[in-house]
Parts: structure tokens; C-alpha cells; sequence
């Protein structure tokens, strides 16, 4: 019996937040309005840190 392989993709919104350290963040956009001014802790629980991507450098 041949296996089926189904993909699902689904589109993400995301934007950057720069926290007040100057970290840059990408956020999912339903969030981002939320996650203003909050700490970079805060910002690593909910979104990627792209600051050390070298690609930003």
C-alpha cells in the first residue's frame, strides 16, 4: 500500500522589535503591538534574536 505524504504550510506575519538594549527581534506579528518596551528576557520567551545572525551585521 502506497503512503500519502501531505504537507501543511501556513503563512506567518512577523515583524522586528529593537529592544531598549538594542537586540533586534523577530516577533510574530499578532504579538509584537504587545511586546513593546518589554525586556529582553521577556522578548526571548515570545520571539527569535536575530542579533547575532551574522547576516545583520
Amino acid at each position: 500500500m502506497e503512503q500519502e505524504t501531505r504537507e501543511v504550510k501556513q503563512a506567518i506575519n512577523v515583524t522586528w522589535v529593537k529592544s531598549e538594549s538594542g537586540h533586534t527581534y523577530l516577533c510574530p506579528a499578532n504579538v509584537a503591538g504587545d511586546l513593546t518596551g518589554m525586556s529582553d528576557d521577556h522578548l526571548r520567551a515570545h520571539c527569535v534574536d536575530e542579533s547575532a545572525n551574522p547576516h545583520n551585521n
